[in-house]
């Protein structure tokens, strides 16, 4: 599921572009809200095509039973219309998320992990750097660039990105034009509440300026598509 990324509920007309550590808890239960609400088939006629197969994934398996799985190519395929948007994070500190959730807490590597040179134990300043060197092509989904994971043959899936930093007001934003298109209301958002975001803080902290400008040049078209260029690490 590599190229898997694209969450979608058929029933609302809404699709979401999954970033490895980008989302927080309140967009997850957000969207297990809207499953539980909007349940598959739920407005099905009998002869209509039956519903499109569910799948859940690692992380996935508590929050995202009741959303199609896609790739970018069947996403446009079977719904064209759907609007779609993403969660998105500031890239230095999604790598140091990543770092926490994969190094940092005593899991063991994939061999796929070992091959690329990362061990266990390593620093958040080694694994940074070994990030550095890793083209998005071979890249884990994990630290792989936001922009790569959206983009479909040059143009950008998402209508909407709701960034990390200013989540609750780009949700509502989202939350209009869904309802304004749809007819659904998705709630609001619920407040900040990352218990992680001091952890992440003192990890990039920890980060040399060279490094933090050679990791600004690494995911720079991220920094270019969702923050102005503007880099906020």
């Amino acid at each position: 599921m590599h190229d898997h990324h694209f969450l979608v509920i058929p029933e609302v007309g809404l699709a979401y572009g999954r970033c490895p550590n980008a989302a927080n808890e309140g967009i997850r239960r957000a969207l297990l809200n809207l499953t539980r609400q909007y349940p598959a088939g739920l407005d099905t006629p009998d002869h209509a095509t039956a519903p499109e197969p569910r799948y859940a994934t690692g992380t996935l398996t508590t929050w995202a039973d009741g959303l199609v799985l896609l790739s970018a190519r069947q996403l446009t395929r079977r719904h064209p219309d759907a609007i779609v948007f993403a969660a998105v994070r500031d890239p230095v500190a999604r790598l140091a998320a990543c770092y926490i959730h994969d190094l940092d807490r005593g899991q063991a590597i994939p061999p796929s992990g070992v091959y690329l040179g990362f061990q266990p134990g390593m620093s958040f300043t080694a694994f940074a750097a070994r990030v550095c060197s890793i083209p998005d092509e071979r890249s884990s989904n994990a630290y792989r660039s936001q922009a790569s994971i959206l983009t479909h043959k040059g143009r950008m899936l998402p209508d909407h990105v709701v960034r990390h930093e200013n989540r609750i007001e780009d949700w509502a934003r989202l939350r209009t034009r869904v309802e304004r298109c749809c007819g659904v209301d998705i709630g609001p958002l619920a407040p900040p509440r990352d218990a992680e975001e001091r952890e992440i803080a003192e990890v990039v902290a920890t980060l040399d300026p060279a490094l933090v400008g050679a990791l600004r040049h690494r995911y720079r078209r991220d920094f270019a598509l969702f923050y102005g260029g503007m880099p906020i690490t």
